[in-house]
């Protein structure tokens, strides 16, 4: 989230939004080309939908969240459920604070395991389960295997994160 919270009042005069497929249309005819029923929004490069209207970008889950709602999410974060920033059908969504919405992470690429929670530890020569809660990060045990270490991981992650635990 850029921090800047945009009104999102009066979208619903310009954006239809279909629910189940989390696509978005206008409702307006707009200047270079665009006419009123054409689909509305691109991807950005961290793969996020946006909307830009009237010289102002918008992240589209949130006017999702607040055309299927009529709720402005105000300062609450829009969690995307699957972790895939591009899809959002309202399924897919849920308001979420910073803290949630941080504990909903895909496994990060380029680690020397292909599974979450599980980091090759050179000193003990294996592999180190942790998971982090609060801005802390909590040590689960050293592991033979990075899949052993992941099981410890989700595990802990079940229990810390609850609804929001993804495990991979």
């Amino acid at each position: 989230m850029t921090g800047i919270l945009r009104p999102l009042e009066g979208l619903e005069q310009v954006l239809r939004y279909e629910s189940h497929t989390g696509k978005f249309f206008w409702l307006i005819d707009r200047p270079r080309k665009t006419k009123a029923g054409d689909e509305a929004g691109h991807i950005n490069k961290r793969k996020y939908v946006e909307i830009r209207y009237n010289h102002i970008t918008y992240q589209a889950h949130r006017i999702a969240w607040y055309l299927h709602t009529k709720q402005d999410p105000g300062s609450m974060q829009i969690d995307h459920i699957n972790s895939n920033p591009s899809d959002n059908t309202i399924k897919n969504l849920r308001l979420a604070t910073s803290a949630q919405n941080a504990k909903n992470i895909r496994k990060k690429l380029g680690t020397a395991s292909k599974y979450k929670g599980a980091h090759w530890y050179a000193r003990q020569k294996r592999w180190k389960s942790q998971i982090r809660v609060d801005g802390r990060n909590i040590h689960l045990g050293y592991f033979s295997t990075d899949y052993e270490a992941h099981l410890a991981y989700c595990k802990a992650a079940a229990v810390l994160h609850g609804d929001f635990a993804n495990f991979g």
